[in-house]
Order: structure tokens, then sequence, then C-alpha cells
């Protein structure tokens, strides 16, 4: 059947939007159910179990085997998906949409964007899982589905927000999953090793990466100068905005001062010099502030004078370098957990402190390649302690190993397990002028064991211990 015919059959279902889901763990009586996937055993499997709940209708693909009056399937289910996807939100098109990519930076400089746009913007990334609990019961992504993304912002709550950062992973790029949006303006971070489970090595992450700033899902891109940014640009057709030290960068960097916690940036910028200061420090904060200046000015939305008058309240996002104070010593929660991002968080504080202890563990059940490169990472700190991030199914003692297999020989570590320990241990090791990183899991709510998982917080057990130890 012709699409446009299969596009009127849709329509005259008189579909109410607000019953309208795409996963079977959010079926309820009498919704309507779209859903579709290439293998046609669990396709067949989430229909079965979403028939139970009564849906009024379920449009599928015809690879769907099962029949019933209220299962609609259509040849063309793409062209539907998207057409229903438009009907359920609509202004999507009068939106401004900015992507961000990169292994290390997005979540903080998408965090920054949002906060330089002004009140009617939002950001969707990492450490937003709570934005879409009312909207679906599924896992929460680092990109959500798109559908997932217009329910929400079809809500009344958010009818005013005109600005959408999204952070655009690697994943979703691949996935395709990001198909419906044309992108403002994109920016890239930068790349380093980070999910070779799923992409096996680094040329193809990086191909992952530069789909988003091809002219189909992107009307400009800025980038930071570095390699991977520069063979974007090189490789990539399209409108782009440098950032760097060198003087022919779009936005040219000439100073950087970092003191008392706080972050001076001097660049220029057509021609223009101006001076900002941020009220803290972290890795890469002057890069993934001044990328996030970048994609605002050159949306065409703000002046300078306005990116500049919104600098001035700007915050870190939640367990992104996040401060706690502790005697005259500090303690740095981040979510660093590839070898370049745990590098850079010693290296911001080396200078600055006569002793630095650093807590790290790797993620079980994937990118095993990188834990030795992590532990290779962590000999800039005085002290090592090697401990559990979220080992899943796999033994936390053989992943502990693996990254202790990078540590030099000479280096003060140990192991310690229970992440509660290790973080109390690390807290007593703290002498004078000292600094403890607690790096891996930033934001995270919850540890995931072979048990299942457990509600543990950094930044809630640092703060819960240094009550307990007074």
């Amino acid at each position: 059947m012709e699409s446009s015919r299969e596009v009127q059959i849709f329509d005259e279902l008189n579909i109410n939007f607000d019953n309208l889901v795409n996963s079977s763990l959010d079926v309820f009586e009498d919704c309507i159910l779209i859903i579709n996937m290439n293998n046609k055993e669990k396709l067949n499997e989430y229909i079965k179990q979403s028939l139970v709940k009564e849906p009024k209708f379920v449009i599928t693909s015809t690879n769907c085997d099962i029949e019933a009056k209220n299962i609609i399937k259509f040849e063309n289910y793409d062209d539907i998906f998207n057409h229903a996807l438009k009907k359920m939100y609509p202004e999507y098109i009068s939106k401004n949409f900015y992507g961000l990519t990169g292994t290390n930076g997005k979540t903080t400089t998408g965090h920054y964007l949002k906060q330089l746009l002004g009140k009617k913007a939002l950001f969707i990334g990492t450490t937003e899982s709570n934005l879409f609990k009312s909207v679906t019961k599924e896992e929460h992504l680092t990109t959500p589905k798109l559908f997932n993304i217009f329910k929400l912002l079809r809500s009344k709550e958010y009818s005013n927000i005109n600005d959408i950062v999204l952070e655009v992973s690697s994943h979703a790029l691949d996935q395709n999953r990001v198909g419906n949006i044309k992108f403002l303006v994109s920016g890239f971070t930068n790349l380093s090793q980070d999910h070779f489970d799923y992409h096996e090595n680094i040329e193809n992450y990086f191909k992952a990466k530069k789909k988003l700033f091809n002219k189909k899902l992107s009307m400009k891109y800025v980038y930071l100068n570095n390699e991977w940014g520069k063979r974007i640009n090189q490789e990539v057709d399209n409108k782009s905005h440098s950032i760097g030290f060198d003087k022919d960068n779009d936005v040219s960097i000439s100073e950087i001062a970092k003191k008392n916690n706080k972050t001076s940036i001097t660049f220029t910028i057509e021609g223009n010099e101006y001076l900002v200061e941020l009220p803290f420090i972290g890795p890469n904060a002057e890069l993934n502030y001044l990328l996030a200046f970048g994609m605002a000015y050159y949306s065409d939305k703000l002046s300078i004078k306005q990116i500049i008058s919104n600098t001035q309240n700007i915050t870190n996002p939640k367990g992104r370098f996040e401060m706690i104070p502790y005697e005259e010593n500090k303690i740095f929660i981040d979510y660093a957990h590839t070898p370049a991002a745990i590098n850079e968080a010693i290296q911001v504080v080396s200078d600055k402190y006569d002793k630095v202890v650093v807590i790290i563990g790797a993620g079980g059940n994937r990118d095993i390649q990188k834990r030795k490169l992590m532990g290779n990472a962590a000999n800039k700190a005085d002290e090592i302690i090697i401990t559990n991030d979220n080992p899943r199914k796999e033994d936390p003692m053989f992943i502990a190993k693996e990254i202790l297999s990078g540590v030099d020989l000479n280096k003060k570590v140990e192991i310690i397990l229970d992440r509660k320990k290790a973080i109390k241990k690390g807290l007593e090791s703290l002498r004078g002028n000292s600094v403890l990183l607690v790096l891996g899991k930033g934001h995270e709510k919850v540890q995931e064991l072979e048990s299942g998982s457990v509600e543990f917080n950094d930044s809630e057990i640092v703060k819960k211990i240094i009550k307990d130890m007074k």
C-alpha cells in the first residue's frame, strides 16, 4: 500500500496523542501503542505482553505475526512513525535545538549552554533522568528516544521552552535516534577511548560522532580545535567555527588563570577581547564554557553582552567537579571515567594541593580495554584507592586488578572494593593542604551490583562520612 494512503488510514484513527506510548513498559488500558523492531521474535513478544493490558490499538509493521482486531500493521511503518511524531509535537519545527557530542565534557558544556541561553532553555542529557520519570518507565539513555523527548516537550510544564540543548551520544547517532531534529548549532568537545565494547575501535567511534555535523542534521557547528575537531572540520562540508589557542581560531584564547577555585578566561572573538570569570574550577572548564559560549553566540539568538551577563551566575552540574569542603582540604566529586578524563581531573588540582588522593573504579561488562589505561592515568596522583564503580555481573576483584595493572609498582595504592569504605579511607588520608578526587560516578544515584541496583550517591556518602567523623 502507498505511504500516503497509509498516512490517511492513520489519521482516520483520530488518536489522542496523550495516550500514545512507544514501549510495552508504558502500556495501559485504552492507550495506543506504536512499536516496531527488526527482531520479529522480540516484536511479537512485546506485543503479546502489551495485549494483556488491553490497549485500544497497537500500531506496528508487517514484521508482526500476531493477528488481532486492535493490531494495525503498516508496510511503511517508518513513515507512519515519523508522521505520528510530527502530529504529537508539531511545535518542534519552531524550536531551537542544540546538539553536543564528544567523549568528555558533553554534560558540563550542555549545562553551561542551557544557563547561557536563559530561562526558556532546557538541557536533556546524562544527568537529567528525572525529567523522563513522568513520560516513560524505560531506562534513561544519555540521548533519550525522540518519541520520549517530544512527549516530554508537549506537556504543559515545558510549553514555554524555546531552546533545547541535547547531549547526543555516539550510540544515538549510530542508531539514527535523532532523525527528525534539525540542530541550529551543534558542538564537538573531544574524542578519547570509550565505548569500545560497542564501537570496537576509535575510527568507528569517530565516524558515529561525525554524523552529527553534516548538513542534514546540523545547520552549523562549533568545535574545539583539537586533533579530532580538526578532522571533523576537514571531512565535513558544513559551516563551522573553531575554539582554541591559535590566533586564527574564531574564538581565540589568550590567557587562563585558575585561582581560589575560580577560572578567569581572556579570549578574542571577531577582533574584540573579553575577560570572564567562572566561579569554579574543573577539567577543561574554560574549554567547555567557551564551546557553550560559541554555540550560544553563533546561533545568532543572543548578543555577546547577553551571554556574558548570563555567565555571572553559571554553575557546574551536579557531580561534575562538585566541590565539598572538609577542614582545610577539598573533595571533588566527578564523573571522570575515561583515561583522558582521569588525567585531566588530577592535572587541574595537582599544582594547587600538596597531596592528591584519587578514588577510581571501572564499570563491569563493558569496555575492558580502558581499565589498564585508567590505572596508568591515575599514576599522577600521590595516592590511589581502587574500588567498585558499577561492577554489574563481573567479578569486582578482577576489574580492580585490571586497573591495578596500569599503576606504577612504586605508587602508594590499595584496593578497597566497598566504595563507602574506600571514600572513608580517602578522607582519612587527607593531611594539611590535600585534595580527594572521587571519580567515576558523579551524579549517579545508584550502584549496579551483581545482586541488583542499590542507592549510592558519592556526594551524599561523602557528606554523611564527614558528618560522622566530626
